[in-house]
C-alpha cells in the first residue's frame, strides 16, 4: 500500500488493547503498510514492537486525574503535531484514551488526512464526545456496545465503525510437543484444568472465579485453577486465595506469552469479568476448541450463542458460575460440542486477518473521502 499510518498507544502494559494494537500494526506491514508507532513510554510493548522491528518514538500523554479521567497536556500535543508534521502520515490511528485525547488533536491541526481512534472499553467519558465534535476522528468500536455507548454519548454516528477484534492462526493450531511440555513444566494431574487469562484488575472479577472455584473444589477435589496475567490486584487475589485455602488448587502464572499453548490445558475456560468491550483472551481460548464460560456482559454476548458455542452467566454471582463449570465437568462430550463450535465461530467471525482487513479498508474509504470532499482544515486552537 502507498500510504503511511502512524499507531499512537496510550498505555504499554500488554492488556487486550495493546495486544490489539502490536498484532495491527504487524497486520499492516505484512501488506506493505509504512507504520511508526507513539507510545507513552518505555515498557514491555515498546520492546515488543522494537524486537519486531517497528519504529517507536515514546512521549508521554497519560496524565491520570481523580475519578478516572485524564488530563490534557497540550506541550504533548504540540510535541505529537511536530512529529506528525515531520513524518506526514497519511493516517493516525490512536488506542486508548489518553493516546486519542492527544492524538486526535495533534492530527487535525497538523492536517492529516485521516484521523481514526478504536474505542476498546466501555469507558465513555465526556472527552470522547468532545473530540468528535472538535475534530473528524472517525471512531473503530469493537463490539456493537460500544457504537452505542459512543453514540449515546454524543459522538456522531456515521462516523463510527465496528470492527471486532481477532485472533491469528497461532491460536488456531498449536504444536502438540509444547502442549505436553507445558503440562510437565506445570506439573499437572489428571484431575480437571479450569483456567483464565486476564489483566488482573477489579472489572475482571476474578475474585468471583476464586470463590467458585472453591465450591467446586470440594465436589471434584482434583480440580485446578490456572491463573494467567497480572496487574494490581494480584497481591489482594493472592491473599484471597490463602484465605479461601486454595493455595493447593490455585497457580497463579503471571503475565505469560505461551496463551495458545496454556489454552490447550484448559478443560474449561472461565471469565468472570464485570465488564468487556470484546475480550480476545476469550476468542483466543475459543479458537483453541476450548469450552468457555463468561459472564453476559457487554460485548461478550456478541461473541457466543448460549449453548451453542459457550455459557454465558451473570456476574458477581460465584454460584452460578460454578454451578455452569460444574456441569460441563460432568459432561466431556457437551464441552468437546461446545468447543468445536467456539472454533468454527472464530474462524468464521473474529480472525485477526478480518480485522486487520477491515480497518484498512476504512483507512482507504477515508482516505477517498479526504481527497474527494478536500482536507479538512486544521483545528485552531
Amino acid at each position: 500500500m502507498s500510504f503511511s499510518v502512524v499507531q499512537v498507544v496510550g498505555n504499554v502494559a500488554m492488556g487486550g488493547a495493546e495486544r490489539h494494537a502490536r498484532d495491527l500494526v504487524a497486520g499492516l506491514r505484512a501488506r506493505d503498510v509504512e507504520v511508526h508507532v507513539v507510545c507513552a513510554r518505555l515498557g514491555p510493548l515498546v520492546e515488543q514492537l522494537r524486537s519486531d522491528g517497528v519504529s517507536v518514538r515514546c512521549l508521554e500523554m497519560a496524565f491520570p486525574r481523580p475519578g478516572d479521567e485524564y488530563g490534557l497536556d497540550w506541550a504533548a500535543v504540540e510535541q505529537l503535531e511536530q512529529y506528525l508534521r515531520e513524518r506526514q502520515p497519511e493516517v493516525v490511528h490512536s488506542h486508548l484514551y489518553p493516546a486519542h485525547l492527544h492524538a486526535s488533536l495533534a492530527a487535525t491541526r497538523a492536517g492529516v488526512p485521516a484521523v481514526v481512534h478504536t474505542a476498546h472499553t466501555l469507558v465513555v467519558r465526556p472527552g470522547d464526545a468532545l473530540l468528535g465534535r472538535l475534530t473528524p476522528v472517525h471512531i473503530i468500536a469493537t463490539s456493537q456496545v460500544v457504537r452505542q455507548l459512543q453514540a449515546a454519548a454524543g459522538v456522531p454516528h456515521e462516523r463510527i465503525d465496528v470492527i471486532y477484534n481477532g485472533v491469528g492462526d497461532v491460536h488456531f493450531e498449536t504444536q502438540a510437543s509444547l502442549v505436553t511440555e507445558a503440562r510437565r513444566s506445570l506439573g499437572l494431574g489428571e484431575g480437571p484444568v479450569l483456567g483464565v487469562v486476564s489483566r488482573l484488575s477489579p472489572e475482571k472479577g476474578i475474585e468471583v472465579l476464586l470463590h467458585a472455584t472453591q465450591h467446586l473444589s470440594r465436589r471434584i477435589p482434583n480440580t485446578t485453577l490456572i491463573v494467567a496475567g497480572d496487574g494490581p490486584e494480584w497481591p489482594r487475589l493472592r491473599a484471597l486465595a490463602r484465605e479461601l485455602d486454595l493455595e493447593g488448587v490455585v497457580r497463579f502464572l503471571g503475565a505469560r506469552t505461551d496463551v495458545a499453548v496454556l489454552n490447550r490445558l484448559f478443560d474449561i475456560f472461565a471469565l468472570p469479568s464485570r465488564e468487556e468491550a470484546c475480550s480476545i483472551a476469550l476468542l483466543e481460548a475459543m479458537a483453541a476448541g476450548c469450552a468457555v464460560v463468561a459472564t453476559g456482559v457487554g460485548g461478550s454476548v456478541e461473541l457466543i450463542k448460549p449453548g451453542v458455542d459457550g455459557c454465558l452467566v451473570p456476574a458477581d454471582d460465584p454460584e452460578a458460575l460454578a454451578e455452569a463449570i460444574y456441569a460441563l465437568m460432568l459432561d466431556p462430550a457437551r464441552r468437546s460440542a461446545l468447543g468445536q463450535a467456539a472454533r468454527r465461530a472464530v474462524a468464521n467471525r473474529f480472525t485477526l486477518a478480518g480485522m486487520v482487513e477491515q480497518t484498512l479498508n476504512l483507512y482507504q474509504r477515508l482516505l477517498r473521502i479526504e481527497i474527494g470532499a478536500g482536507t479538512t482544515a486544521p483545528l485552531a486552537c
